[in-house]
């Protein structure tokens, strides 16, 4: 039987992610220092105290967010991720969901924390204002964030609840299918 391997699209959305969210000092690798500097942007975003209850949950996810990737992509254990350990360990997780296998409790635990960042005013849902806000301070124009949330929502539709959150996130990153409304989920379309 032949390995299991990413399509040539799974690999542009998830390098993707890699380059725009988790390298944040842009150095090829991740490691903790990105995730410092995550940390600093999004408690920018929400105006977070330093040594604030949501500083120190956001720092608390994100410790155990990197322990995982750390356990589960760290090949060679010497606390750096690189993009080959990023694609090798996204190969099985894809190949595991395809099978039927949840995503890890790290990547679930980053997901519903990405939940939480985005839904900057608490009531549960995702609106374009909430997502256009997060992700331009991610490098994002206005436009892209606008067209992006108009594809995944179904033209306002949907209400972007964690649930649809969800499905959303597992379409981006085991989809195969360049029509499915997930791509977009991260504010660039990959076709």
């Amino acid at each position: 039987m032949a390995e299991y391997q990413l399509s040539e699209f799974q690999k542009k959305k998830i390098l993707h992610v890699f380059n725009v969210f988790y390298d944040s000092n842009l150095d090829g690798v991740i490691e903790w220092a990105d995730f410092e500097l995550a940390l600093q942007k999004i408690c920018g975003i929400h105006k977070w105290e330093v040594g604030s209850e949501k500083h120190r949950n956001a720092k608390a996810t994100f410790e155990v967010i990197w322990e995982g990737l750390r356990k589960f992509a760290d090949e060679n254990q010497d606390d750096k991720v690189t993009q080959e350990e990023w694609l090798k360990m996204w190969t099985e997780c894809v190949r595991a969901a395809e099978n039927g296998t949840d995503l890890p409790d790290w990547q679930k635990r980053y997901m519903n924390f990405m939940f939480d960042v985005i839904d900057t005013s608490g009531d549960d849902l995702i609106d374009v204002k909430e997502y256009t806000t997060v992700f331009t301070s991610y490098g994002a124009s206005k436009s892209n964030c606008e067209a992006a949330f108009e594809k995944f929502s179904d033209g306002g539709r949907t209400q972007i609840n964690r649930s649809a959150f969800e499905t959303l996130w597992k379409e981006y990153f085991v989809s195969k299918d360049v029509n499915a409304n997930g791509n977009y989920l991260f504010s660039q379309r990959f076709f």
